[in-house]
């Protein structure tokens, strides 16, 4: 896939790469430069032991420097080691003995900005190196191997880079998937078969994203852009502009810029330190080396100096209003050591008290901000801010950039605090001696790696190394308003849209800020010498109270895990505890779910009520959860699958207990008040009419699970209900929420017995009610559609494209039948997206796979298209759930599919939790959910080593033959006239003969 430039940017108080971030959603204008911006959390990585000279001579082995070492149990016996390998690849290979699952992933510095004269080779390359290698010539041989060795995988195209990877895949899979996997970079077969199908792919690709704002707005700014700078390029490619690219000009390409000496590889595996090695060595060095030469935009603005100054509006197929500025910045500013625009995005995107956000909040201008800042490619740099703006905010933009700059002005007067640099470098400390098994820690390495450079990796990343205040002096000074450049996406602009972008379409006008609000420079100036109370209380963060300094655990050595414990249970609560023996890391949950009357799946007005009751909460922790999510402490408030309101505070032990009461004291006072009332409810009402413009499959989806529940409700229900709710409404809603209740509450992790009944005597006091029974407060119930004949429903969305949900019901749930249902899907996945995807070209957006509801089982598959008929896709998939039945009798290949299949799920069962947070929510899940039913993994098991391939043929031909009319397809077809020209219309004798 491309790696979206509009993917959005995870910015805010931006954490050294080993740290926990605060989990903020962006705003919509913070875009990327077409690479992926990921907040990276703490990933297994450790100090590795002495090393010995490497025993070959084409394999260098670079010293390990880093300082810190792993202190979880989980991870003591892992090793990493550096390497260069003669071809002058880089490499990191990390030996984790006691991990269940292995992965890789190479990075290559040949991105979109290299196209050259065919826009989209880069990403159409991409594709084509997962079609085939000489070795393995078959074009869906490597999905195969990978999915079927319960891996994943994927591929991206960046402006200066490609990243393609796996993981997951059980460990004994290693040496085929690293064989498969590194051939796709000396000797891929570009078979000219696949090439013009593969076209299609990526044109399905660009079409799927022509009315996907972020998308949109990338384009804009690439029509804004200096054309002479890469960045301005098209570079997703459609039909058009790749249509003269055939096998002979992609070999050209390939050998051109795939080169060993520009590649980063991260491997993962169990094996011994010096077996893995030698399997990177084997594997990777025959990759040649054609000394590619970095590129380089040194000295190239990405937009003209005329863009200073100027807003540009534009106008959104979603009712969005997001406002953003972006200064071109030196390189000098991200540099690793220094982090100084880090540093600036700690304060800008702050959200406690005496924030900009705050002040933007508190004035009804905003309801949220990220701030940071954006690298595009190794040369160019970007400082954002982006701020999602209400209907008031949007109405007086002028006044929020004057804030803006304001503050800037008001911040840069005063010295910037060493407390926060020594809390980011502690919290980074701590994230990484504390860290615990992550599957994709190749992915995430190898995007430091490729950043870094192997020499210093990982020291340059981990910390803030130079407290360069002159630095922070010189990039407040930069952040100018006449120096930004300005984008408003937002319906009613105040002026003409007189533009429109070549490639997406979108509408758009360009003029000068100052026309519209003069006085931006001058508020500015005005800010370092007034002492208004507008903008006094602008300040830098305070320290952070909830930075844990007491890492103690409860349990200091490993032992057997045993079953959660029921601590107490009466007619109103429940509560089950958890001691963690098995992790040992400072950490705890607390997850309380309280379900209430007063809200139902299928009653449209108390969903909505509950949403707002729910925004008010968040939005009175903003300012603590914040800080507590800068030192590794998180809060949720959900809904309960429309029964209730679900509850957390998880990460370090230590100020949990503070957090949740904290949470709880804001459920019981949400401070209920008319000017955010109406300021949420339009939010969520807007959120609700703009799912009409979602992606069709999206649509059929939500379709497919109103039409499969008892008690269920449609966006377009929620949006008429949030249209008309009144502030009397939810206040008389709150008053009564948890007058009649049930609690059900588990407790685990680095926290004691009398924790837990502290936990559940604090939730019970400030939120006290009567006990409910539990008939008024059950799920929305399954109704399988069973019949004579399969179901469908037809429906028209407003969006271009058509879709396919399928669905087919199996049955209620025992462990025979789920463990065929397990194995059917994990055997048809690969086949579905190669034969309708790869080879059908129906669509870029196919999937299949199944699912369990309220004890229920299905088998699910999806389909989006431009070019096809939504009717037709349906018969496309029937047809293969037919095929598939008669090559699960006839395939002799099918035998060693199944017992690959079967060995890797049982191994990955067998070790199934990577995490402590994971296995506590799954036995807070099981508890409740499934009646404390926790030996049904050990089942699931022991059915799988019992399972035979004539089982799970006797019950594919139950589950996918025509005796099986207990089936139900949701078609939507789209608004573009493209969606139906090849759809056979209906017409009478007459017509066809006048």
């Amino acid at each position: 896939m491309l790696s979206s430039a509009a993917r959005l940017a995870g910015r805010h108080r931006a954490h050294a790469a080993f740290a926990r971030q605060p989990s903020r959603q962006p705003c919509m204008a913070a875009l990327s430069a077409g690479t992926h911006s990921r907040l990276l959390s703490s990933s297994p990585l450790s100090r590795s032991a002495p090393q010995p000279p490497s025993s070959s001579s084409s394999v260098v082995t670079l010293p390990w420097t880093f300082p810190l070492q792993i202190r979880t149990p989980q991870l003591k016996d892992q090793q990493v080691r550096k390497l260069r390998l003669a071809n002058g690849l880089s490499a990191i290979a990390i030996s984790d003995p006691n991990s269940p699952t292995a992965g890789a992933a190479l990075s290559t510095e040949a991105g979109s900005w290299m196209d050259g004269r065919h826009a989209g080779t880069a990403h159409f390359l991409e594709h084509m190196l997962f079609l085939g290698t000489q070795k393995y010539p078959s074009e869906n041989d490597y999905e195969r191997f990978v999915l079927d060795s319960n891996g994943s995988l994927n591929g991206y195209t960046a402006s200066d880079h490609s990243m393609y990877y796996f993981s997951g895949i059980t460990p004994s899979a290693l040496d085929g998937a690293l064989d498969r996997f590194s051939r796709f970079f000396y000797e891929p077969l570009f078979n000219e078969s696949c090439v013009s199908r593969e076209m299609n792919a990526v044109d399905e690709e660009f079409r799927k994203n022509m009315e996907m704002d972020g998308w949109r707005v990338l384009h804009v700014k690439k029509e804004l852009a200096n054309q002479d700078h890469p960045f301005a390029m098209f570079n997703t490619g459609n039909l058009e502009t790749m249509k003269l690219i055939d096998q002979a000009y992609l070999k050209e390409w390939f050998k051109t810029y795939y080169s060993a000496n520009s590649m980063h590889l991260v491997v993962q595996g169990k094996e011994p330190i010096d077996v893995l090695v030698g399997k990177i060595e084997q594997a990777f060095s025959p990759i040649p080396n054609h000394n590619l030469a970095k590129l380089s935009t040194v000295g190239r603005r990405i937009f003209p100096k005329s863009l200073d100054g100027q807003m540009v509006w534009i106008e959104p197929v979603k009712n969005l209003k997001e406002l953003s500025m972006s200064w071109e910045i030196d390189t000098k500013f991200t540099q690793l050591e220094t982090k100084t625009a880090s540093l600036l995005s700690h304060v800008l995107g702050y959200e406690g008290h005496g924030s900009l956000l705050s002040l933007l909040r508190e004035q009804g201008l905003a309801e949220g901000l990220s701030a940071g800042e954006n690298t595009i490619g190794a040369d160019n740099a970007t400082f954002d801010i982006s701020i999602s703006l209400t209907e008031r905010g949007v109405a007086e933009w002028r006044t929020v950039l004057a804030h803006v700059h304001s503050a800037i002005a008001t911040l840069q007067t005063r010295p910037y605090p060493s407390y926060i640099l020594n809390e980011v470098n502690y919290m980074s400390k701590v994230a990484y001696e504390y860290q615990q098994r992550s599957s994709s820690v190749s992915t995430r390495y190898c995007g430091i790696l490729r950043r870094e450079g192997i020499d210093t990796f990982p020291n340059r990343s981990y910390a803030i190394s130079d407290f360069n205040a002159g630095l922070i002096d010189d990039l407040w000074k930069s952040l100018t308003p006449e120096t930004a450049v300005y984008t408003m996406i937002a319906r009613d602009a105040p002026v003409p849209l007189d533009c429109r972008e070549k490639w997406m379409g979108a509408a758009y006008a360009v003029f000068p800020v100052d026309a519209i609000a003069p006085s931006l420079s001058g508020a500015a100036a005005d800010a370092q010498t007034t002492s208004s109370a507008e903008h006094s209380g602008i300040t830098y963060p305070l320290p952070n109270p909830f930075i844990p300094d007491d890492l103690k655990l409860l349990t200091t050595s490993a032992s057997e895990p045993k079953d959660p414990v029921l601590l107490l249970k009466n007619e109103g609560a429940t509560l089950h505890y958890y001691a963690d023996t098995e992790f040992l890391v400072p950490e705890a949950s607390y997850l309380f779910r309280v379900k209430t009357p007063m809200i139902r799946p299928g009653d449209a007005r108390s969903q909505c009520l509950s949403s707002l009751y729910m925004r008010f909460v968040t939005e009175r922790l903003t300012e603590l959860g914040y800080d507590a999510s800068a030192a590794g402490l998180h809060y949720d408030v959900h809904g309960l699958q429309g029964t209730g309101i679900g509850f957390s505070v998880e990460g370090y032990s230590q100020q949990s207990l503070r957090l949740l009461a904290d949470v709880v004291e804001r459920l019981r006072s949400p401070g209920l008040n008319q000017a955010e009332f109406d300021i949420f409810r339009a939010t969520l009402s807007r959120s609700y009419h703009n799912a009409r413009r979602n992606q069709p499959v999206s649509q059929a989806s939500e379709m497919f699970s109103y039409l499969l529940y008892d008690e269920a409700c449609l966006s377009s229900q929620l949006a008429e209900a949030a249209d008309s709710v009144t502030l009397d409404e939810l206040t008389h809603f709150v008053s009564r929420l948890f007058e009649s209740r049930l609690i059900e509450a588990f407790v685990g992790g680095n926290a004691s017995e009398a924790d837990a009944h502290a936990a559940l005597a604090l939730v019970q006091n400030l939120l006290p009610g009567s006990p409910c029974s539990a008939d008024a407060v059950r799920n929305a119930r399954v109704r399988p559609f069973r019949g004579d004949r399969p179901l469908m429903h037809t429906m028209d969305v407003d969006t271009k494209g058509n879709a396919v949900f399928w669905g087919a019901y199996l049955g209620p749930r025992d462990d025979t039948r789920r463990t065929g249902q397990e194995v059917l899907s994990k055997l048809m996945k690969e086949p579905f997206f190669s034969e309708l995807r790869t080879k059908q070209q129906t669509g870029y957006m196919v999937s299949s796979g199944s699912y369990q509801v309220d004890k229920h089982l299905f088998l699910h598959a999806s389909v989006q298209s431009n070019a096809y008929d939504p009717r037709d896709l349906l018969a496309r998939i029937e047809l293969f759930y037919e095929q598939f039945q008669r090559e699960l009798s006839e395939d002799a290949t099918v035998q060693a599919r199944f017992d690959t299949i079967l060995a890797s799920t049982i191994a990955r069962l067998e070790q199934p939790f990577d995490r402590l947070s994971a296995k506590l929510r799954y036995l807070n899940y099981m508890t409740y959910e499934e009646d404390a039913d926790y030996g049904s993994l050990g089942r699931r098991i022991r059915h799988l080593k019992q399972y035979t391939l004539d089982d799970l043929r006797l019950f594919a031909a139950s589950a996918l033959g025509r005796s099986n009319t207990s089936r139900m397809a949701v078609v939507a077809t789209g608004n573009s006239p493209e969606n139906v020209a090849f759809g056979y219309r209906s017409v009478s004798v007459d017509e066809i003969r006048q």
